[in-house]
Formats: structure tokens, C-alpha cells, sequence
């Protein structure tokens, strides 16, 4: 196999957020820059902030160059099929049919009655359904339809054959709730030849047979949004050459899964690429990926796609991007789908989820590296015979019969999830691999064959039932059968241990293909470990696709992975190695140069109608305060710069100049347009009239949106579909200075967890720095900094056997060079470099350049929490507003957290 190339299908299908005004140049550019970047294809995702009409005649133009370029460079272009999420609505043209459209509740009250929404009165109970009109019924077939016509049919009638496949987002049965569908008492009394009315009783208190009527309800229910949703849709991509992919909502516990879509096992049989999505950093209080990763397996899938990264923050380095998707990879996860590409990061854009997984981040230049190795990787577990024959029996059945729709209910499913979860970390400690078997796809596709139990193509030897309530008669009847040819059941705490590594907390799984086998080992824990690995005689080089001899010796830094590969041949010997020093990182090192530095400009006094409003305020808070108003209103926001030293240039950013007048120490700034910074958006003019001492910048604009912005506003509050395609006329954001300056900080800093740090104190211009440190950078006049700094130093060396070897926080990228020779670009462990064949002795010059992120510039500032690691568009706001409907004041603190930025000497290891 040729581990070296990487063919663009194994690699990543990034979201590409199309949210503002397309324009087809501009689309083409983006693609170029993709394609450098080692990214395979994207999903053309409507999002908040689109300002082209969602697949109107530009709509269309943009989706054709993106084909016509496609074919050009053999990437692959996706369609998305909603403007914005969950999908099913049509972009309202399918709720806007009415009711018998609409998503709907099932409700009880006590008392009978009757109403234009009564269902039916049953012992002194009156159940009735609730609308949500902002939604759909996607267990009525004909309202699925309805969804493909809208918005299927319309790729294929415009770009027949071009587009690769379509992505389904969140969609959703209900939303933490029992639901109803008018199609639902036919279709139970076609299941069960019953009738529905009769049990509705028992899906809310347990009283009479309530186990077996939960079942055969959320089992319907199941069933129903199977068919009529997701192999509708994958009937139609079959039928039309198009692969049929995405993820369901809240898949990752029994509680999410039942209160959305009554299960996600069924569901994921009819995707060719079934999906799942991961929010955050530390999500690993979840079923999802061994749930899809199983069913895939089961139904022949080859790819299973994840997406992946959102709501990480700005701050999150290449190593952690590297460890959370090797944490789903080695469970069954193998292609990426990253969230999020903004096409724009203007306004409301750039707190969409963060991080910004593109053109905007310092580090997207370095971004082919990270690509090449997690591609690597996919493409041999895409493509090698997956070798699990270990079933654990999935239990949602019996957590349907726990569902009530209160608190007691909700207690017992998630003492219920917590018991697997262990269940399931017991399994990966002893490292036995498993899939789940879901009860629906076993009715679908399980038989025994002799001592062998079968879901669709996998065979399994042994099988694990977990504690439960309840099983279908199917598969007590099978497993029955299994038991008596032979099969062995057992538990996770009898099964034996499998020797393959020596270290319980590093995962593996195995991949076998015709001529070696495949082993590959992940730690996803930030400790280091020494490993003996039993099999293989080869390493992998993730990066390059090199091979090299292997002893079966490793040591596991945090975060770090191993490919192994054993083709029969004997291993070598254990090779002696030698001790090599670590060059001392600390003192000081001469600034060569840096990327611009900045400050932004978040916090003025203002004022609305030339009425005085208040001080220090911060924009976003101006900007929503306006928009509260529902009318135009004259805004002006005075920001004061103190100058210590002034630079010889500096520019003035901000968002839509044209929309503003400004004024710097009362003289009014001729727009001027010198480029942009970060964004494309984000446009720089010079300014030539600051001062040494305090500066006034007054910004003045003529704030209003259109009556259907605030209508929009309005609706968005009360359910996600309105607010995911939300889109503002005009926005006031944070503006910024830009130059070759320092910022200096002489107030206090208090340091905080996660590598952060709060600020309390003004901010200052001053002369940049000639040397700095390596500890704490951002504190040496560069707070906001988002970009590369370049450092250098000498060093005199006597004994050759030394290394670079580090730590770092705050940085994604280190590239080095010593004695003007090219080093490794370091992007994730081991941050060890062996130098001894490289450095001379006498002096050596080390040259650094070290690239961060966004998120100095960009924040999250003000969390009270500190660094947030769960960065969603409410927590940059500090008051209630449509994006963040319970912010609490306590949550809030307004002066500045940072994340330091330092390089630093490894701390000494004890093994």
C-alpha cells in the first residue's frame, strides 16, 4: 500500500460557512487556498450572515464555480441541505404549509376538555399537542418530501452529477419532549394492531404494562423517523448519484438520543457516509462514536465522518485539534469534517463557534501538515478489514421504558448512561474493541451462523449483555440461538485482558490488510507513559508516510499516537539511546521581527441621539442595546488611546468604514483603504495625527436595520431555525489600532488555569521591544498579538549531544532553524528535536518562529470563568440579547483574560 499518497477522498470535508455576500471571484480564491492546504473537498453551508439570496440565481452561480473548479482540481463539493439547522424546514417554505406540517408535542393536563388541539381525554387526563410552527413533522413522509423538493432537487436540477454528496444537519423527531405526528395512531395500530389512544397514559406515569407500551412507542417512533426521514432522503441520493451524509442531534447519551429522535443506531443504515458531531475539548462523556463507528461497520460503510472542533475556542493548538480527533479515530471515526470555515468573519461571523478553522488563523499557512497526517491515518483505517468480533447488546431499549417526560425519569436515564459509559471505558482498558449492537438494525439485519452471531457483514465471537430491563423477542430469540451453537456470553468485567500494550489508558484499534496488519495506539491523556507494544516491527511517520524499524518500546508523550505495522518480518534489535542534553531556553532573545501588533478598541464612553449613555462600555453591548430600540439611532463612541512612543505608521481597522465617520483628536480621517487585517472584512486605513499622551478617536454612524431585521430578531428567540440563518443589515464591532508598537500593560495580572491569565489596567503604545523572553510573551507588549514572532539566540556548545526540547502554551506552530539548517515544523508531541548531527562545536545560532491564534484578538475577554473551553456566540455578550438569552451579570467579569504565550524547558519526566 502506498502510505505516502494520500488520494483527496480520504481527506477533509470542511464546513465552509457561506455567510455573507457570495461573490464567484472570491468563492474560486477560497477553493485555491483549500486545495493548498491539503483539504479534500466542502460543504456549501448556509449560515448566519448570508446576504445572498439562499439558492437564488447567485446562490447558484457561486455552488457552479465551485463544481467547475472541483473538476479542475479533483476535490470533492458537497451541498448542505438547509439555510442553516436543524434541517427539515425548507428555510420555512415546509412549516409554512401549516400545522398538519409543523413539528408537534404531546402534552397532558389534568381535567378533560376539549380544544382545537385535543388528541383525546382519557381517566380524567386531557392530552392535547403543542406547535412549534418554526419546525417540522419529519415523521409525516409527505413533509419529508416536501423538504427534498425544496431543497434536493433544486442541486440536482441546477448541477446534475457535479456535486459529490449532501449533508443533513441536527435534524430532529422533537426536542426534549414526548412527540406527536397526526400520521402517528394509523401507523400504531399498523405496527401493533392497537390502539395508540389507549396507552398515552402510560407514557407518562407507570402504571398498567407502561414498560412494554414505552417500547413499542419509541420504538415506532424510531422506526418511522428511519423511514420516512433518512431513507426517504437516501432513497432520493441513490436514485440521483449522490452520497447522502451529515449528523442526527444530541446522539451522545440515551437521554439526548430519546428526547430527539427516540434512537440513532437505526438511523445511521441509511447514510453512505454516516455521521456524528463533537463539540468542545473535554467531550468524552459519550456513546456517539462507537454508536455510529458500530453501524457502519455493521452496513458495509467504509467512511465515517465527524464534526469535529467547534466551540474549542480560538486558543485550541494543533496538538489538541491532533488529540480530539485521534480520540474519535481510534474508536471508529476516519474522516474530518471541520467546524468551521467562515467564508467571512465579519460581525456576528466571528463568534460562530469558534474557532476559526481558516484563512484567518496565523497558523493556516502551517495548516497542510496537520491535514496530511490525520488524512494518513483515515485513509488506512478507511481501507483495512476492521477486526472488532466483541458485540456489546445496545440497551436504549430499556432506557425508553425509564422515559417519562419529568425529573425522576431524566434521573434514571442518566444513571443509566453513566453505567455505560464505565461499561464501556472497563472494555477500552482492557483493550477488547467492540461494536454495540442496536436491537432495530439486529430485527434488520442479525441471524446466527454456528457459534457466530451476525449483524449485516460482521461476525461476532463473543457477546456482552449489559444490566437491563428489556429486549426485543428477536433478540432474545437469536441470542438464544447463539448461545446454544456455542456463542459465548459474558460480561465486561469476566472478558480477559488483551496484552497487546502494556498501559491501559493508551486505546488501540487494529486494522488488518492482505500483506500486514495495522495497530494503532492513541493517549489521549496529558501524562507520559512507557509502553511495550507486543506485535509489529514497523513505525509510521504520520507526516511524511515513512516507514522505520520498531523494537516494541515507546514512550507516549501527552497527546501523542503511534502507527504500527507488522508484516511478519522479525523485529531489530533495541537500538542503545543516547543521552542528549536539552539547549536552555530561558533568558533572553533578540525580537528579529513580528507580524503587526495591535489593540483593540472594545470599551468607550457613547452615546445615542447625542444623549450620554455611559463609560467604558463594551461595543457588543452598545450594538444590542441599539438594536433593542427597533429604530434608527444616532451612535458616537469615543475611544482614548494613551501613546508613550509613537510608531512610524499605525492604522486604523474596523468593519464597513463607509458606514462610519471618524475622527482622530477631532480631525476626520479620509477613508483611505490600505488592505485588510485578519479578515477581508476587517479594512485598514492610515492615520497620521496621533500624539504622544492621551488620544480621542470618536467613531459616529447612523445605527438601523430594516423592520424584517427586527422581525427576524424576534422570531429567532424562540427557536434555533429562525436564529441559525439570522442576518443583520449593519453591526458595530471592536476596532483596532495596528502597527510596529508594543502595548504595554503596567496594571496587575492575576494568573488564572488553563494557561491564562487576567488583566487589570490600562493599555499603552510603546516602542517595541529589541529582546524579550520566551516565558509569558504576551506580557512583554504583545496582549492582543495574533501572528508569528521571530527570535533569536546564540548558544556555545562543547558536547554535540544536545536537543530542543520544550513545552509551550498559547502557540500552534514552532519552526526552527539552527545554523540556518531547517528543523521539523513542530506542531504537536514530541516537541524534541535531536541536534547533535546539526550543531557544531563553538556557536550555534538557534532561530525561532513561533505562530499563535486568534485568540488574543478575538477573545472570549471576559468570561469570569477565565479561559472558556466551550466558546458559543452567547458567552462574548454580557447582556441578554438574541444570542444570549440567559446572560448573568455573575458570569461576566470586565476587565481582560489572556492566554500566555510561552516556550519553555521541559519540566523533568519521573516514569
Amino acid at each position: 500500500m502506498d502510505f505516502k499518497n494520500i488520494p483527496k477522498k480520504y481527506r477533509p470535508i470542511p464546513f465552509w460557512s457561506w455567510n455573507d455576500k457570495l461573490e464567484v471571484e472570491e468563492t474560486v480564491r477560497q477553493i485555491e487556498m483549500m486545495d493548498e492546504q491539503g483539504i479534500g473537498g466542502f460543504f456549501m453551508h448556509a449560515r448566519s450572515g448570508l446576504q445572498t439570496e439562499y439558492m437564488g440565481e447567485e446562490w447558484f452561480k457561486n455552488v457552479q464555480a465551485c463544481v467547475d473548479k472541483c473538476k479542475e482540481n479533483g476535490m470533492y463539493p458537497y451541498a448542505y441541505d438547509e439555510n442553516g439547522w436543524p434541517s427539515g424546514f425548507g428555510n420555512g417554505k415546509v412549516n409554512g404549509k401549516g400545522v398538519e406540517y409543523q413539528q408537534k408535542y404531546l402534552k397532558f393536563e389534568k381535567g378533560e376538555r376539549n380544544t382545537p388541539e385535543t388528541i383525546c381525554n382519557s381517566d380524567g387526563d386531557h392530552f392535547y399537542y403543542e406547535v412549534n410552527p418554526y419546525y417540522v413533522d419529519t415523521l409525516d413522509a409527505k413533509v419529508v418530501k416536501c423538504f427534498i423538493e425544496e431543497s434536493y432537487q433544486p442541486y440536482y436540477d441546477k448541477v446534475k452529477g457535479k456535486i459529490e454528496g449532501i449533508f443533513t444537519d441536527e435534524p430532529q423527531v422533537t426536542r426534549d419532549g414526548i412527540p406527536w405526528s397526526f400520521v402517528m395512531p394509523d401507523e400504531y395500530k399498523k405496527a401493533y394492531g392497537e390502539d395508540l389512544y389507549e396507552i398515552l397514559p402510560q407514557l407518562f406515569f407507570d402504571i398498567g404494562d407502561y414498560k412494554e407500551s414505552r417500547v413499542k412507542f419509541w420504538k415506532l417512533v424510531t422506526n418511522l423517523f428511519s423511514k420516512n426521514y433518512m431513507k426517504q432522503i437516501y432513497d432520493w441520493c441513490e436514485e440521483h448519484g449522490v452520497k447522502f451524509t451529515g449528523h442526527l442531534v444530541e446522539e451522545d447519551t440515551m437521554y439526548k438520543q430519546i428526547t430527539t429522535n427516540g434512537a440513532c443506531m437505526p438511523h445511521y443504515e441509511y447514510m453512505h457516509i454516516p455521521g456524528m458531531d463533537w463539540l468542545g475539548r473535554h467531550n468524552n462523556e459519550t456513546l456517539t462514536y462507537y454508536q455510529v463507528a458500530s453501524t457502519a461497520q455493521q452496513t458495509g460503510k467504509k467512511q465515517v465522518l465527524s464534526e469535529t472542533f467547534a466551540m474549542c475556542g480560538h486558543n485550541v493548538g494543533n496538538d489538541e485539534l491532533k488529540w480530539i480527533y485521534e480520540y474519535l479515530m481510534v474508536r471508529g471515526v476516519n474522516l474530518l469534517c471541520q467546524h468551521l470555515q467562515g467564508y467571512s468573519n465579519k460581525g456576528i461571523r466571528k463568534r460562530d463557534y469558534p474557532p476559526a478553522m481558516y484563512i484567518q488563523q496565523p497558523w493556516w499557512n502551517d495548516y497542510k501538515q496537520f491535514n496530511d497526517a490525520m488524512s494518513r491515518i483515515g485513509m488506512l483505517l478507511s481501507n483495512g478489514e476492521d477486526c472488532t468480533d466483541v458485540l456489546v447488546i445496545h440497551p436504549i431499549t430499556t432506557a425508553w421504558t425509564m422515559y417519562n417526560g419529568n425529573d425522576e425519569g431524566k434521573k434514571k436515564i442518566r444513571e443509566y448512561d453513566q453505567y455505560m459509559r464505565e461499561h464501556s471505558k472497563t472494555l477500552e482498558m482492557k483493550h477488547i474493541n467492540f461494536h454495540f449492537g442496536d436491537e432495530i438494525i439486529i430485527e434488520r439485519h442479525g441471524s446466527v451462523e454456528g457459534n457466530r452471531l451476525v449483524i449485516g457483514e460482521k461476525k461476532y465471537s463473543k457477546v456482552i449483555i449489559p444490566e437491563h430491563d428489556v429486549l426485543f423477542e428477536n433478540t432474545k430469540k437469536l441470542l438464544e440461538e447463539y448461545k446454544n451453537n456455542g456463542g459465548i456470553i459474558t460480561t465486561a468485567e469476566e472478558i480477559g485482558y488483551n496484552d497487546i500494550i502494556d498501559i491501559p489508558e493508551i486505546t488501540y484499534c487494529k486494522r488488518k490488510f492482505d500483506d500486514f496488519d495495522m495497530y494503532y495506539f492513541v493517549n489521549s491523556t496529558d501524562k507520559t507513559f512507557k509502553a511495550n507494544i507486543k506485535l509489529g516491527n514497523k513505525v509510521m511517520d504520520i507526516v511524511s508516510g515513512e516507514l522505520k524499524d520498531f523494537d516494541g518500546t515507546h514512550m507516549f508523550r501527552k497527546y501523542e499516537s503511534l502507527v504500527v505495522i507488522d508484516d511478519s518480518n522479525e523485529r531489530i534489535c533495541k537500538s542503545e539511546k543516547r543521552l542528549l542534553n536539552p539547549l536552555d531556553l530561558s533568558g533572553e532573545w533578540n525580537l528579529v521581527k513580528s507580524t503587526k501588533n495591535s489593540i483593540m478598541l472594545d470599551k468607550c464612553e457613547y452615546w445615542f441621539d447625542d444623549e450620554f449613555q455611559g463609560t467604558d462600555t463594551d461595543v457588543l453591548t452598545i450594538t444590542n442595546r441599539a438594536v433593542e430600540l427597533k429604530r434608527p439611532v444616532k451612535v458616537d463612541m469615543i475611544f482614548n488611546v494613551d501613546v508613550e512612543c509613537l510608531p512610524e505608521e499605525i492604522h486604523f481597522a474596523c468593519e464597513t468604514p463607509e458606514l462610519f465617520e471618524i475622527r482622530v483628536n477631532e480631525k476626520l480621517i479620509e477613508y483611505n483603504d490600505c488592505g485588510y487585517f485578519i479578515d477581508k472584512s476587517l479594512r485598514k486605513m492610515q492615520i497620521n495625527n496621533l500624539k504622544i499622551g492621551i488620544n480621542e478617536i470618536k467613531v459616529s454612524t447612523l445605527f438601523s436595520q430594516s423592520k424584517q431585521v427586527y422581525e427576524n430578531i424576534e422570531k429567532a428567540k424562540k427557536f434555533e431555525t429562525e436564529k441559525n440563518k439570522l442576518v443583520f443589515d449593519m453591526e458595530i464591532e471592536p476596532m483596532y489600532l495596528i502597527g510596529d508598537f508594543s502595548v504595554k500593560t503596567e496594571g496587575e495580572y492575576e494568573e488564572l488555569e488553563r494557561d491564562a491569565c487576567r488583566y487589570k489596567g490600562n493599555f499603552v503604545i510603546g516602542k517595541l521591544p529589541k529582546k524579550i523572553t520566551l516565558n509569558d510573551i504576551n506580557k512583554q507588549g504583545f496582549p492582543f498579538f495574533s501572528g508569528s514572532i521571530t527570535v533569536s539566540k546564540k548558544f556555545e556548545i562543547e558536547d554535540k549531544n544536545v536537543k530542543l526540547d520544550f513545552e509551550k502554551t498559547g502557540i500552534n506552530v514552532v519552526k526552527a532553524t539552527i545554523n540556518g539548517k531547517k528543523l521539523p515544523v513542530l506542531m504537536w508531541e514530541p516537541y524534541s528535536v535531536d541536534l547533535s548531527s546539526i550543531v557544531k562545536e563553538g556557536t550555534n545560532t538557534l532561530e525561532l518562529i513561533l505562530v499563535n491564534n486568534l485568540r488574543n484578538i478575538l477573545g472570549l475577554h471576559h468570561r469570569a470563568e477565565g479561559e472558556c473551553y466551550s466558546a458559543s456566540p452567547g458567552k462574548f455578550y454580557r447582556e441578554k440579547c438574541v444570542w444570549s438569552l440567559d446572560a448573568k451579570e455573575e458570569e461576566w467579569n470586565n476587565d481582560y483574560c489572556f492566554i500566555n504565550l510561552s516556550l519553555r524547558n521541559r519540566k523533568q519526566e519521573e516514569l
